[in-house]
């Protein structure tokens, strides 16, 4: 019988903390300055939290600033910014999104929270932004790299249907309407995933030059031939297993890695979101490339790690004219 796992102390405070405001704000702050609040605008520690003549905090948990003499609060300068939805939502939705690991669809986090489906999932695209990966201060890959792209789309449903479609032979893969994913892995590292306007060799070649340390590494794919040129930069070599002619392992040549994440994104989406919008896919695909790079933390860690990843980032329902 195997044996019950007990939950970790961090995970019991999130719990805690989805269970009030107050208790929502603590948790937050703590996690955000530690024992020294600062002023997200100008850097001062100087601040003091605001408070009524009954000696109780602010309604809103709003701190003040010494030195810009500005009022803010934790949710200051993060995706949270504005948001009038309760913090305790706010705690509860990102331990939901980092606890399951193909998702929580916006009707669920809708039912469990008691808020609108629209508001659902703006809060969670809000926190699809906060697991996105900085290409600027991630680290490349190296060593053994996989790299594929995979086509996300629907397809007709019966069996006869998909063989042909109008009258007409129906295309699978490359060729397709469907939108194309690219992802690069390092074997036993990360991923990185993004998708690409169209499969050609500018923006192959753009993503793997992005991702990867070419010098330190070796390419591992199928035998697209548009691997080929780029292939010669890699410097510990490029090799190629043969799908067309049934060969998908050659002592380690195989992208068997790179096809596990995207069996993971596509059992996501056909299995808790259903149906996503090519305008959106790539906040679905950032989400599916942060747990899989956590995938060694446990439920709590995860979500610690997404929380500080909210911090300098924004989204906004309508984009204003100032913002680009």
């Amino acid at each position: 019988m195997a044996k019950e796992q007990k939950p970790s102390p961090i995970l019991k405070v999130i719990r805690n903390a989805a269970s009030s405001e107050e208790a929502a704000y603590a948790f937050l702050e703590a996690q955000r300055w530690g024992s020294e609040p600062a002023c997200p605008r100008c850097g001062v520690t100087d601040v003091y939290q605001m408070r009524g003549r009954d000696g109780q905090r602010h309604k809103h948990y709003r701190w003040r600033c010494r030195g810009c003499s500005k009022m803010f609060s934790v949710r200051t300068g993060t995706v949270l910014e504005e948001s009038r939805l309760p913090l305790r939502v706010w705690v509860h939705a990102f331990w939901r999104a980092n606890a399951s690991k193909k998702g929580v669809s916006a009707l669920q986090l809708s039912r469990e929270c008691g808020i609108t489906h629209k508001s659902a999932l703006f809060l969670l695209h809000r926190i699809r932004l906060a697991m996105a990966t900085d290409p600027e201060s991630a680290p490349k890959l190296s060593g053994d790299v996989e790299a594929d792209e995979t086509y996300v789309g629907g397809r007709p449903r019966h069996r006869q249907s998909r063989d042909k479609w109008d009258g007409k032979k129906l295309k699978v893969g490359r060729g397709t309407d469907k939108a194309p994913v690219f992802a690069v892995v390092e074997r036993g590292g990360n991923v990185r995933a993004s998708t690409i306007p169209s499969v050609n060799k500018n923006n192959l070649y753009a993503e793997l030059r992005a991702s990867v340390d070419l010098e330190n590494a070796r390419l591992l794919t199928d035998e697209f031939r548009l691997y080929n040129q780029i292939g010669r930069e890699f410097g510990q070599g490029h090799e190629k297993v043969k799908h067309g002619k049934h060969e998908y392992v050659r002592g380690d040549v195989h992208t068997n890695t790179v096809e596990g994440f995207f069996a993971l994104l596509k059992r996501g989406i056909y299995g808790t979101f259903h149906s996503v919008s090519r305008h959106h896919l790539h906040r679905y695909v950032s989400e599916f490339e942060f747990r899989y790079n956590h995938r060694k933390d446990d439920d709590a860690q995860r979500t610690l790690a997404a929380l500080r990843g909210a911090e300098g980032k924004r989204l906004y329902y309508r984009q204003p004219s100032s913002v680009v």
